[in-house]
C-alpha cells in the first residue's frame, strides 16, 4: 500500500494535518517542522493558497474557511446524520442532557452531531473531533454490533485505546449486546458519563446515539427514562433510515 502513495500528496496532507494543529505558519516555519526545503515548502503553501484552502496573510498561511465547506458538504450527504437531527434534539430535551450521534470510519469515532445547552459539556467542543472507540458509550455500543473479524481489526489498529486487552473487551461488548446498551463512566473525558444505544437497520449498523451528563446519576441512579428516550430515538432514526 505504502508503495503505491504519492509522495507530493502525502507531503501536502502533513501540511495542511500541521496547520490544523498549530494555526498559521509561514514558510520557513512549516519546511523546519516537516524536515522540508523552503522551496517545497513555499511551493505547496502557494498551491493551496491558490486553490482557496489556505490564505496568504503577510507571508503567513492559515488554512481557509473552504475546509468547512468541504465539511460541511460532507456532513450534509450523510444519511445517519440527516436521519437522526430531530430525533437528536428531541433526546436531549427529554433527557435533560447532552445528545450525541456518532459513526465510525476507519476504526475511530467522530461525533457528528450534538445538541443541548449543558455549559460543562458543550456539543461544540467535540463535533468533528476523533474519540475513542473504546472508552466511550458511543463507540462500545458500535462495536458490540459489528462483526467479530470487524472488531478484531479495528482493536488491532492503533486508533483503539490499548487500555483495554482483546478479551476484556470481547467480555464487555458482549454484555453490551445482551443488555442493548453501553455506558461509560468517565473513561474517556474526566466527570462525563454517558449511555449509548447502536442504531441498526437490516443488519447494518449506521451508527449510535448517546446522551452525556457531568454527574454519574445517569448510569449510577435509574436507567429507565433514559433508556426509555434512548430507545425511542434508535426507533425513530432507524425509521428514517428505512424510509
Amino acid at each position: 500500500m505504502t508503495g503505491s502513495l504519492v509522495g507530493a500528496d502525502e507531503t501536502l496532507f502533513r501540511i495542511v494535518e500541521a496547520m490544523a494543529e498549530t494555526g498559521p505558519m509561514g514558510v520557513t516555519e512549516v519546511a523546519n517542522r516537516l524536515e522540508l526545503t523552503k522551496s517545497t515548502a513555499h511551493r505547496h503553501l502557494q498551491t493551496m493558497a491558490a486553490h482557496g484552502y489556505a490564505v496568504n496573510e503577510d507571508g503567513t498561511y492559515r488554512l481557509s474557511h473552504q475546509w468547512f465547506h468541504v465539511g460541511t458538504t460532507v456532513k450534509s450527504r450523510q444519511p445517519f446524520y440527516l436521519a437522526s437531527r430531530s430525533a437528536l434534539k428531541t433526546l436531549a430535551e427529554r433527557t435533560g442532557s447532552t445528545a450525541w450521534c456518532a459513526i465510525e470510519e476507519r476504526g475511530k469515532l467522530m461525533f457528528v452531531d450534538g445538541a443541548g445547552a449543558n455549559p460543562t459539556h458543550n456539543p461544540d467542543l467535540l463535533l468533528g473531533d476523533w474519540s475513542s472507540i473504546t472508552q466511550t458509550a458511543a463507540g462500545k455500543a458500535i462495536l458490540a454490533h459489528l462483526t467479530e473479524d470487524r472488531v478484531a481489526e479495528i482493536v488491532g489498529q492503533k486508533a483503539a485505546d490499548e487500555r483495554y486487552a482483546a478479551a476484556d473487551l470481547r467480555t464487555e461488548l458482549e454484555y453490551v449486546r445482551s443488555r442493548g446498551y453501553a455506558i461509560n463512566q468517565g473513561e474517556d473525558i474526566s466527570g462525563i458519563y454517558a449511555i449509548g444505544m447502536p442504531v441498526v437497520v437490516a443488519g447494518e449498523v449506521f451508527g449510535s446515539l448517546s446522551v452525556a451528563s457531568p454527574t454519574d446519576d445517569l448510569v449510577t441512579e435509574d436507567r429507565e427514562p433514559v433508556l426509555d428516550a434512548l430507545s425511542a430515538a434508535v426507533d425513530r432514526v432507524a425509521k428514517n433510515l428505512s424510509g
